[in-house]
């Protein structure tokens, strides 16, 4: 039986990848082509200048713009395929399949629009505070695409928390019981990795991300709570 449990999930990780590495392809492809439209976006929010050092450096930073934005673009069909290729391990019933999808997919973007609207632009504007007269920030395109990017992709994963809890909880490898007795070490982490994942050293911008982040742990717990309450009622 196990073998079996062991066989089943690799065979679908591995039907998983290729269907996602098939769509992030088409739609980085996609992207490609609007490589300009989408940086012009980026700076946007960031209301800086970007310059490149070498003549390949633009290329090769198209290439992994693109990258990034057909993963962002087409994350509501990895999520999907991730579900369909697992559905018979989830053990949800269809209207909680469909409530796993839109929230993780919901989730994802609310926490990559918060980081664009609000994170990305304070903390560049933290780091260039040190220009001065004698001091001047030439930033390399590759280096803000790289930047930005995982900046919004960190925000974004992060934001999915309360769907890992809950998943985890149905799962029966959490209880909420644990997560509500380490509150206090959860604080600690959620800190700390606030202060790693965000750009700048000051308490403010490490809040933007430390305090949503621990409003959606507690969100987690309600929601584990709940679902216990229901396993409990059927039981």
């Amino acid at each position: 039986m196990e073998r079996e449990k062991v066989v089943y999930f690799l065979t679908g990780l591995k039907r998983f990848t290729f269907k996602t590495l098939v769509v992030v392809a088409v739609a980085s492809s996609i992207c490609f082509i609007f490589f300009r439209d989408i940086l012009r976006i980026l700076l946007l929010a960031a209301d800086i200048k970007v310059y490149y050092f070498a003549i390949q450096e633009v290329f090769f930073s198209s290439i992994e713009l693109a990258i990034y934005s057909g993963v962002f673009f087409s994350f509501p069909l990895i999520v999907f395929l991730l579900w369909h290729e697992f559905r018979g391990v989830t053990g949800l019933r269809p209207y909680e399949s469909c409530l796993f999808i839109v929230s993780s997919v919901a989730l994802f973007y609310v926490g990559s629009i918060f980081c664009y609207n609000i994170v990305l632009r304070s903390g560049i504007k933290f780091l260039l505070g040190y220009e001065g007269n004698n001091l001047k920030a030439m930033i390399s395109v590759e280096r803000f695409i790289s930047f930005s990017s995982a900046m919004i992709f960190a925000f974004g994963i992060t934001f999915e928390m309360p769907v890992a809890l809950l998943a985890l909880n149905k799962k029966g490898m959490l209880k909420a019981q644990t997560l509500t007795k380490k509150r206090r070490y959860a604080i600690l982490v959620i800190t700390i990795a606030a202060a790693v994942i965000t750009p700048t050293p000051d308490v403010y911008n490490m809040m933007l991300l430390a305090v949503p982040a621990y409003m959606l742990y507690e969100i987690g717990i309600l929601l584990m709570k709940m679902n216990e309450r229901k396993d409990r009622s059927r039981g």
